[in-house]
Order: structure tokens, then sequence, then C-alpha cells
């Protein structure tokens, strides 16, 4: 072999030697930047998210205000119904009948009622009693019979009371008005109350008082003509007393 063909072959190795190390330099030179850089993360990187986490634990979020629901408004609860039959209340076929127990409830029903309340002023002046009635069925208006007692349990008259009707199961107030003074000390007893549904007869309201007429002094009988005058004494005048001078 010629020395010039040892020389290229020399030449040629070298170079395939130098060639696969420097591939190989390069490729392990990436793995281990690449392996650095998955496992172990530098200082900088590290000192950032920590700084990151405490700003973002340090900033509150702002909480949002809940709006507030505009309060629902109760419905009032309907009344409730009254009994029926009302309890205390004396019957008569579909009408009941009752006075008031006690003064107190009195004030209180009478205060309740402007219309009542300025009736109840005659009152003062005149003997009156107060009825509660009512009725199954409706009522276009209301009459009630009473008789006014004297002191001396004698029955002065009578009184017929005309008021406004009413609804089915309503209990209507009624004032009884008599022409007896209060110091006359009389009673207005034995009420009777009608629902009346036909024609109004009378005034509304109104208290009718019809005198007993037993009690009602019958007029003198005027003389006839044919008859003679009756005699009249006249009284004489009586003589003027004279005082003698001083």
């Amino acid at each position: 072999m010629s020395n010039s063909l040892r020389i290229h072959r020399r030449v040629g190795i070298a170079l395939t030697l130098s060639l696969i190390f420097s591939s190989s330099t390069l490729a392990s030179t990436s793995i281990t930047s690449a392996s650095s850089a998955s496992s172990k993360p530098t200082p900088k990187a590290k000192k950032k998210s920590e700084v990151t986490k405490k700003k973002q634990k340090s900033v509150k979020k702002p909480t949002k205000k809940k709006s507030k629901k505009p309060r629902k408004i109760s419905k009032p609860l309907p009344s409730p119904s009254p009994k029926w039959p009302p309890k205390g209340f004396k019957k008569a076929g579909n009408v009941f009948i009752s006075t008031p127990i006690s003064e107190k409830e009195l004030v209180g029903v009478l205060s309740a009622n402007s219309t009542l309340l300025s009736k109840i002023r005659t009152c003062e002046k005149k003997v009156c009693a107060v009825v509660y009635v009512a009725s199954s069925s409706k009522c276009e208006w209301w009459e009630v019979q009473s008789i006014v007692i004297g002191r001396y349990a004698d029955v002065l008259g009578n009184i017929k009371t005309l008021a406004k009707g009413s609804k089915a199961k309503e209990v209507k107030t009624i004032i009884l008005i008599s022409q007896e003074p209060v110091e006359e000390y009389a009673e207005i007893l034995n009420m009777k109350a009608f629902c009346r549904n036909d024609k109004i007869v009378g005034k509304i309201p109104s208290n009718i008082f019809t005198p007993n007429p037993e009690l009602t002094p019958t007029p003198a009988p005027s003389p006839s003509p044919s008859s003679s005058p009756s005699p009249t004494v006249s009284a004489s005048a009586s003589p003027a007393i004279s005082t003698p001078a001083s």
C-alpha cells in the first residue's frame, strides 16, 4: 500500500470520529439541559410563584352584596265569621234578640258606631233601651215592639221602633227611645223583634210612642144648650184695712 492511501484513510477515520464525538456531545448537552430544567426549577421562578401566591392571599376578593329582596306585604287575614246562632240570644223563628250583658260591653258597641253614639245622647233625658237583633235571612227593615212601665208597674204605653235592615246572620244594634223623662224611673220591657221584607210603613229610623188609653184622662162633657148654667161662686172683695196715722 502506498503512503498516499494510508494518509487518506487516517484522515477519513479522524473525520468520522470527530463527527461522532461532536454529535454525542451535542446530544448529551441537550439531554442534561432538559433534565435540569424539569427537575431543578430556577430560584427566580420559585420566588415569583411564592410572591404571586402571597399576593393572591393578601388581595381580598370583593364580596358581592346580596341584593335585598322586597318584603312581601302580608295580606290581612279575613275576620272570622261570627258564630251562628249568636250565643245568649233568644230565638223566635228565624229571628234572634238579646240585650247588653254589661255597661262596658254597651260602651264598646256604641263607641264603634258614630250614628249610635249621637243617638244615645238623647237617653240622657229620656228613658231608653238597647237591643241586639239578628236573622238567618236578609231583612229589608226591622220593627221592634216594646212597652213602657212606670215606677208603680203601670203600663204607660207601647213603643214601635223602626230601623234599617241587615244582612243574613248580621247582628244589628237598635236603640229604643221613649218619651218618659229619666226622673220618672220608667223602664222599657217585653221587646219583640220582627224581620220585615215588605213595604216600609213609617219613617226609618223612628220611635213611635202610643200612650195607654186607660191612663189618658177622658175630657169632661160639654154642657148642652137646654141645661141651665151651673151657679158660680164669686169671691167677695175683702175690705181694706186702714192704719191710724201716727
